[in-house]
């Protein structure tokens, strides 16, 4: 095939028979002269604001000489490439000629290059599946490179990137196997459903953000139980509160006594010193009833104190402040 090429590449070699053009303008400086002078005629005029329309009507003069002289110039040359535009008319009727020969050849190469191609690419996927499959790895994870298409890769090149990518996704799979097991285990040691935190790790979270959000959520639910218990704390101590002043108040209409110390003392001990607001002091109950006079210790929050001295006061008890340990001054 190359000899043969060489042997129509020396066969198609052909000499073209020319001869230069030569153009001569027929009395050129006469010529030159004449548009010079015509020139003359208009340079260094001036005009004013009146003389606008003899400028224009000089402009458009001297713009009709340069296309006079224009236009011949076109004549003139289109005469000239009469033989040039010949020559390559003739010179693409050759080159069609080759053209039309080489479309057919040029589809046909195309055609085992696609062939080629496709089978390249079925030899990768097998290999791809084929060492995926050995490392129970999902072949779709695998990236294809380009470069692998190309002829001058070879499969031992293929196999060993393939190998590589299988051996980082495991490490990647291992990891994330660790990552699961320890957010699952870290949730469930501080009673939170580990669902939810396995989820945002899935779609994106790194460890670090999980394990602070689980601490967050942690120190959230442990306030919002704090808290809870301090209102179900007050709120017994002012039922029991409540239930005790009744029982008093009950006390004194019944039997026109004030309860001892021990029988209202049923609280349990201060856990910080109680702080007191001032007492009102009423009028003593109705006149010629017996009355007597009790110190209690009352444990409770200041809402609660305070409900205790309205009733006493409502009730007409008198009521009188002393100091204990551990009053606020």
């Amino acid at each position: 095939m190359t000899n043969e090429l060489m042997s129509v590449e020396q066969n198609i070699t052909f000499e073209a028979k020319y001869t230069p053009a030569i153009i001569q303008i027929s009395d050129y400086e006469k010529l030159k002269n004449i548009v010079s002078d015509y020139a003359a005629k208009y340079t260094g005029l001036t005009f004013t604001a009146e003389d606008v329309k003899g400028a224009k009507s000089v402009r458009a003069e001297l713009r009709k000489a340069e296309t006079v002289i224009n236009d011949r110039r076109i004549e003139i040359k289109k005469e000239i490439n009469k033989p040039l535009d010949e020559f390559e008319r003739k010179i693409k009727d050759l080159t069609k000629i080759i053209k039309d020969t080489i479309a057919p050849i040029d589809n046909g190469i195309k055609e085992i290059e696609a062939a080629e191609k496709v089978e390249k690419q079925n030899k990768i996927n097998e290999i791809i599946e084929e060492l995926a499959n050995n490392q129970n790895i999902n072949s779709s994870r695998i990236a294809i490179d380009p470069k692998w298409m190309n002829k001058s890769t070879n499969e031992v090149t293929i196999r060993g990137a393939v190998a590589q990518q299988i051996e980082s996704l495991l490490e990647i799979d291992e990891q994330k196997a660790k990552d699961t097991a320890f957010i699952k285990e870290y949730a469930e040691k501080r009673d939170l459903e580990s669902a939810g935190w396995l989820t945002a790790y899935k779609n994106g979270s790194n460890l670090t953000e999980i394990i602070n959000k689980i601490d967050k959520a942690v120190e959230q639910q442990k306030a919002k139980l704090a808290e809870e218990l301090e209102r179900q704390k007050a709120a017994e101590a002012t039922v029991r509160a409540k239930e005790e002043a009744q029982k008093r108040a009950e006390l004194v209409q019944s039997e026109g006594v004030q309860p001892t110390i021990d029988e209202v003392s049923a609280v349990s001990p201060m856990t910080e010193p109680p702080v007191y607001e001032q007492e009102n002091v009423s009028e003593p109950i109705e006149a010629g009833l017996p009355t007597r006079t009790a110190i209690i210790e009352i444990e409770g929050t200041n809402d609660q104190l305070k409900a205790l001295n309205s009733y006493m006061v409502s009730n007409n008890i008198k009521v009188k402040k002393h100091t204990c340990d551990g009053d606020q001054k």
